[in-house]
């Protein structure tokens, strides 16, 4: 059987600006960021890839370093005899001012524009199709009634879109089930969801999200990367490979019973057992605690940051306060209590109650002539 392998990628966004970020921090994620890419590259070189496909989003915005753009021309130009085929997303879609246009690529690259186009890599028996991005918003499908031309050749389409179902709608190229089973293309290259979800199939044609490389803040968790292997007619065997420098991750610590930040420390520690070290970490405190004990979430993390690579400490604590009984009060607390609460009930989604829930806490320290702390 004839087999091309591949490595599919998708939605580096270089240079983004990682606005939970400190500056310096910043610059930092985008170093690893270049770096990953060129563990990609080196991948590439050991695997002896045919074909790189790029779904998209390559760059976050039309604002790019010259440090990155210099980084990536040279680290194509070290796989002259890997074809790379990109298809601009929403993020770095193609116009004739995008550095996709104003740019002398190498000349093993090939970008796609608005037209869709294929090419043919006859050494290979492979034929790829890829359409980009023209502006920021594609509210129609960009493959709606496309199929391919020859089946003889291994059929491959690098694309970025946003899979709907029947019906559905999206600003960013909305593509069916049924449309990717019409293509009969051999394999579908997808980017936009930075999160891979596996090897799926519709019809004879397999396709996929590789997700992206490197994690850009905490909405994007776990484990990054590339898919890595061959392609052939009617034959997919894809294996997602973790490359990524850095993971995000989102933890809960329940600090019921503490009463100083040591034991706070030693609670967040017992629960962290992935490499602090070199991960970024926010970490939510949850439980009651003794009213009295008012806890600067700042000084926590100073007191963390010789262990961690990165860490963020959010207070979600509650204040030991019997509620119910305080609602019953005939008093100022007991009017705030119930006034409160009911709004909380009230909320219109997570975000709303979480603040209400911190206005309370915040309230009843006031009541009580508590020291206050706005973070």
């Amino acid at each position: 059987m004839e087999k091309v392998k591949i490595i599919h990628c998708a939605d580096l966004h270089f240079d983004t600006p990682f606005r939970e970020l400190s500056y310096n921090e910043a610059e930092n994620r985008k170093e690893d960021l270049r770096e990953t890419f060129g563990k990609m590259i080196e991948l590439i070189k050991r695997e002896n890839v045919d074909i790189l496909l790029i779904s998209g989003d390559l760059f976050d915005n039309a604002s790019v370093t010259k440090t990155t753009l210099d980084y990536i021309d040279k680290k194509f130009k070290e796989i002259i005899d890997t074809k790379v085929f990109i298809s601009p997303g929403n993020h770095d879609y193609y116009s004739y001012k995008s550095f996709y246009s104003i740019i002398k690529w190498p000349s093993n690259v090939h970008i796609f524009n608005k037209n869709l186009e294929k090419v043919v890599i006859p050494n290979i028996n492979t034929c790829v199709y890829g359409i980009g991005f023209s502006r920021p918003y594609e509210r129609q499908s960009l493959i709606e009634n496309f199929c391919v031309e020859d089946d003889k050749y291994i059929n491959i389409m690098v694309l970025h879109g946003d899979i709907v179902s029947k019906g559905q709608s999206s600003a960013y190229n909305p593509i069916t089930i049924k449309q990717i089973g019409n293509t009969k293309l051999d394999y579908l290259a997808l980017g936009h969801t930075h999160k891979h979800l596996g090897i799926m199939k519709a019809e004879n044609t397999f396709y996929s999200y590789s997700g992206c490389l490197e994690g850009r803040g905490f909405d994007e968790l776990g484990e990054k990367g590339v898919l890595l292997g061959e392609i052939g007619k009617g034959y997919c065997n894809l294996n997602f490979k973790e490359i990524c420098k850095r993971k995000y991750f989102v933890e809960k610590v329940d600090i019921y019973g503490c009463s100083t930040y040591e034991e706070i420390i030693r609670k967040i520690h017992k629960k962290i057992n992935t490499d602090k070290s070199k991960n970024l970490y926010k970490i939510h405190l949850i439980g009651q605690i003794e009213k009295g004990f008012s806890i600067n979430s700042s000084v926590i993390e100073q007191k963390l940051k010789e262990d961690f690579y990165f860490i963020r400490i959010i207070d979600d604590t509650q204040i030991q306060i019997d509620y119910d009984f305080l609602e019953k009060e005939f008093s100022l607390k007991g009017i705030f209590v119930r006034n409160m609460r009911r709004k909380i009930n009230e909320a219109k989604d997570e975000v709303e109650r979480r603040r209400l829930l911190e206005a309370l806490k915040i309230g009843m320290k006031a009541l009580e002539d508590e020291e206050l702390n706005f973070e």
